[in-house]
């Protein structure tokens, strides 16, 4: 039976003197560079997602809060309980 091991940048079997440097393989980083052009969001050298879809049609994210009691809601959203911060 043979057992498959990986040490550093090494792979081998046990019980078996062949071995495989795999550090050419490796660049060791996982740096990307993102750029966001209007409601495109990329990957220099890569894929790019549209993020239109996210918006609220006026180009922005603002929500609409309400305080109500100690209830704190989002317009079409959750709503939290406060009551056990007040004092």
């Amino acid at each position: 039976m043979f057992n498959l091991t990986l040490t550093d940048n090494t792979l081998a079997l046990s019980n078996d003197a062949t071995s495989v440097d795999l550090a050419k393989y490796l660049d060791n980083t996982d740096a990307q560079t993102i750029a966001l052009s209007g409601t495109n969001l990329s990957i220099v050298n890569g894929n790019t997602i549209d993020l239109s879809s996210l918006q609220d049609g006026t180009g922005t994210d603002n929500q609409t809060l309400t305080l109500s009691g100690a209830t704190l809601s989002i317009a079409n959203g959750n709503s939290v309980d406060l009551s056990s911060l007040q004092s």
